[in-house]
């Protein structure tokens, strides 16, 4: 995936692909470790273009219809630990929300992360994008009230899609990614985003988050941003240990629920 010079470079060249297959794809495997495995996730498949995209969901114990997140990896192979992600799902459906997490690789024959992702950006933002509508039609959810939380490769991934699809996305959380340049020219069509980035990314440069939150503000588009000094790439994942970092992790966290809270949840009863 590329950029022109003049964005702050977002290039997955040979030696980026290391550093990101180090620092995402293993860490992935390590997201909130710490927490216990949700017992309500449950797994199913979607059916893109003919053919099975993998996804499992978690349902708040309360009542619904429920706001949702859809939960978007990084880079790496296909299918590595989602049992990690499954935690997260469990999280999201104890604060209130219907979480989804969508193996947008399938999409492709090839999710290989040594290839150029922007050979595949358009066929798994539209698996992205099925995955949206087919949790409108859940009546489980509030499609007025879904959002998308990407981290790297699924944080440029869930800005692009959000960007694209005017009025079907409510909130986007994106941990140290960005907007790729062919889709800037949309940025008028942001919902609320919340930007979260390490400022000694040596991944994805603090640029990007820089030039996100710029343009948010030259169109008046409702986001936030926190950038964390001295704080790397895959700052809230617990290795590689020298770029895990629990005060950042944490305050990321702890913004993340206080910014959907505040854009999908819906205001309790009065």
């Amino acid at each position: 995936m590329n950029a022109d010079d003049s964005g702050g470079a977002f290039r997955f060249s040979p030696l980026r692909i290391g550093i990101s297959l180090i620092v995402v794809a293993v860490a992935i495997a390590l997201w909130f470790a710490a927490r216990p495995s949700s017992d309500r996730s449950i797994s199913s498949e979607l059916m893109f273009n003919g053919a099975p995209v993998e996804e499992f969901h978690c349902v708040p114990k309360s009542a619904g219809p429920h706001p949702a997140v859809i939960l978007l990896h990084g880079a790496g192979y296909r299918g590595q630990n989602h049992e990690e992600f499954d935690a997260m799902c469990g999280a999201l459906a104890d604060h209130g929300y219907y979480a989804e997490f969508i193996e947008y690789f399938d999409a492709t024959p090839n999710s290989d992360p040594t290839t150029d992702p922007m050979d595949n950006f358009r066929a798994w933002t539209a698996a992205i994008h099925f995955g949206i509508d087919s949790m409108a039609r859940n009546r489980a959810i509030d499609p007025r009230r879904i959002a998308l939380m990407g981290f790297s490769q699924g944080a440029y991934l869930a800005v692009g899609t959000a960007a694209q699809f005017l009025n079907e996305v409510a909130a986007v959380v994106e941990y140290y990614g960005g907007l790729i340049p062919s889709l800037r020219d949309k940025v008028s069509s942001m919902p609320p985003t919340l930007i979260l980035h390490g400022e000694a990314d040596t991944v994805i440069p603090v640029s990007e988050a820089k030039d996100l939150d710029a343009r948010l503000t030259s169109v008046n588009r409702p986001h936030e941003m926190h950038l964390y000094p001295s704080v790397d790439h895959g700052f809230n994942f617990h290795r590689p240990a020298n770029f895990y970092n629990p005060a950042a992790a944490e305050d990321a966290w702890h913004r993340t629920l206080e910014f959907l809270d505040g854009t999908i949840k819906p205001p309790p009863p009065s």
